[in-house]
């Protein structure tokens, strides 16, 4: 991926989710190779995703910091400490699941934008909102959103820009993400923190920032109504999260070679959507079964 390291991450909250993540990219499009960031699994969990040659460690400086929003701001780190030459990394949140093939697009997208000096790609929240409606949405709800505007008025920001999910990411300038990263560890723990700190810095150089199609590339939220999962449907990548009733998150048990695996899963609501993940999660486990009784993963029925 224009060498370009191809990454995820998750804590073991977003398990489930990965494991139809990496299925996935396995069946629609082979050529993509994730590394996944611990954000903070369990022994077991690290074990296992070790073991499948896949896990990228927690920096030692982010010890002290407990939310995995950090982390996820730090996903630069992760690369760095993996290998101190990559040019950049293509991020895809552990809750998305691939309908198509990705990697070369995305690859194409990268070489672009070093072409034209743009270090950020991302899309729109489905919301197609700006920066001030997020914040009056928000503080109207009764949630901790004040950090918003003081950060805002500090990079020069009036608002009017349109607010970014951070859900897929290309990054073709390492030090833009230690910016990201800085920023974030400032914070404390408010809502989006992470998220709301990317905007503020990338807005700053709008020069800088592509803007992607959010329906094909991070369809969520009210997006999720229309994907069709069809060959004309230009969805490449669906991200199980939404502010409405579009899916639901909760724990679930699957017996596996006779022990038992607990997960939190994120569940699509339409029929179509949530039985693709299923068979994505069903195929993970029968493929990797013996592994996670190896590593500790299943337990005790």
């Amino acid at each position: 991926m224009a060498d370009l390291r191809l990454i995820t991450g998750a804590d073991d909250k977003l398990l489930g989710n990965l494991f139809m993540l990496l299925e996935g990219a396995r069946q629609v499009d082979p050529t993509a190779e994730f590394a996944v960031c611990d954000f903070g699994f369990t022994p077991a969990a690290r074990r296992f995703l070790d073991a499948l040659g896949l896990l990228l460690p927690k920096p030692a400086f982010l010890e002290e910091f407990d939310h995995p929003w950090y982390a996820k701001a730090a996903m630069g780190d992760y690369v760095e400490a993996a290998d101190p030459r990559t040019p950049g990394f293509v991020w895809i949140d552990a809750d998305i699941m691939p309908i198509k093939p990705f990697a070369r697009a995305l690859d194409a997208l990268a070489i672009d934008m070093v072409q034209g000096g743009v270090c950020w790609a991302v899309c729109p929240d489905v919301s197609g909102g700006a920066l001030n409606d997020f914040i009056a949405e928000w503080a109207e709800r009764g949630r901790d959103i004040a950090p918003f505007r003081p950060m805002l008025d500090r990079f020069g920001l009036d608002g009017r820009q349109p607010y970014l999910n951070t859900g897929v990411i290309v990054c073709t300038d390492m030090e833009a993400a230690r910016r990201w990263r800085k920023l974030t560890l400032k914070q404390p723990v408010w809502l989006l923190f992470e998220q709301n700190s990317f905007n503020a810095l990338a807005h700053r150089k709008p020069k800088k920032l592509r803007l992607l199609d959010t329906r094909e590339w991070n369809a969520h939220g009210a997006l999720l109504d229309g994907v069709a999962l069809t060959d004309d449907d230009p969805t490449v990548l669906v991200h199980a999260t939404s502010a409405g009733a579009r899916h639901k998150d909760g724990p679930v048990s699957f017996s596996v070679r006779g022990k038992r695996l607990d997960l939190n899963l994120k569940l699509l609501l339409a029929p179509h959507l949530r039985d693709r993940q299923l068979h994505l999660l069903s195929r993970f486990v029968e493929r990797t079964g013996p592994i996670m009784e190896e590593t500790g993963l299943l337990t005790a029925p």
